[in-house]
């Protein structure tokens, strides 16, 4: 069974959890978007333990979490518009595709020579991976197509027959994956939609070119079906059904099961999303669950792409 440790940050904590992970072994941490996890990022056995307990294909690559800038350019080529995007939005929810710099990250970890890399918001995590002095490979906390979870209870009941040690910092800030990018030669492909939009990155890019391009396949949350509940999901709901629970946007509904925002405010229902599709689906009262319409602009679009991935 997991054990479930409230984050603090006293020494004793960190020194335990860095020497698990330098040991090889697995440990759940939270960051701001979901919870993590984390092995450390220079050996390919931690890396075998994520994608045996997760039950994850080999070439769906993990991404690799920093402490900081510094971290980054020490084991990745870190230059361009990458680093420009860096500079504004580390540490957060955005995750780049760089080409491998040190030798010691493994080569079966990287899609010819690319990894996803990021700097988590969290200042716990950031604590932890500073005091390893390494990068951590750090995938969602669950199982491969499964519900992504944004507090300790949502990783502990998918994974109660292991002995993982669960870090509780609470509900994450964001509750969606990073947004995932990959630029080439001034040519940028979303591959994974998330809280940094188009929009936000146009700001420091204003001449960048948008494309759709082929490296889906091989990187985080782009399987056509993923984050999905045991329960049918119903997209674009407009009210109750018999027998399924209605997770309302905007206006309180009558017959509801959860509301993601009253206010209609797409940074709520992100945060909300997958805690509230989590309870639907172990409330023994519905069989389905059904999803109001939201609305596809900004962080919306993000929400849209999970619901589509978990409806399939």
């Amino acid at each position: 069974m997991p054990t479930i440790v409230k984050k603090n940050n006293s020494k004793n904590l960190l020194k335990f959890i860095k020497e698990k992970l330098s040991k090889k072994e697995l440990v759940v941490l939270p960051t701001e978007t979901v919870y993590g996890l984390a092995g450390i990022g220079t050996s390919i056995i931690s890396a075998r333990k994520i994608y045996q307990l997760k039950k994850r294909p080999l070439n769906k690559k993990l991404i690799f979490h920093c402490s900081n800038l510094e971290m980054v350019k020490k084991y990745f080529h870190l230059n361009n518009e990458n680093l420009i995007l860096a500079e504004q939005f580390w540490p957060g929810p955005l995750t780049l595709i760089l080409k491998r710099k040190s030798k010691k990250i493994p080569f079966q970890l990287t899609q010819k020579e690319n990894c996803a890399v990021r700097v988590p918001k969290n200042i716990f995590s950031q604590n932890i991976i500073n005091i390893l002095g390494k990068p951590i490979v750090m995938p969602s906390a669950n199982r491969f197509k499964k519900l992504s979870p944004i507090n300790a209870n949502m990783v502990f009941d998918q994974f109660r027959e292991t002995n993982l040690l669960i870090v509780d910092d609470g509900k994450c800030n964001i509750g969606l994956e990073s947004t995932l990018i990959k630029i080439t030669n001034k040519k940028l492909e979303i591959i994974r939609p998330g809280k940094i939009t188009i929009k936000n990155i146009l700001k420091f890019l204003p001449y960048i070119e948008i494309f759709q391009g082929k490296n889906k396949k091989s990187f985080s949350g782009t399987s056509k079906k993923h984050y999905s509940p045991k329960k049918k999901i119903f997209l674009n709901q407009r009210g109750f059904k018999k027998d399924s629970a209605f997770i309302n946007f905007g206006k309180d509904k009558r017959g509801q099961f959860k509301n993601l925002s009253k206010i209609s405010n797409l940074n709520e229902a992100a945060k909300n999303l997958y805690h509230f599709i989590f309870l639907a689906d172990k409330n023994k009262n519905y069989k389905t669950i059904s999803m109001a319409p939201i609305p596809e602009y900004d962080l919306g679009i993000a929400i849209n792409d999970r619901l589509k991935r978990a409806s399939k």
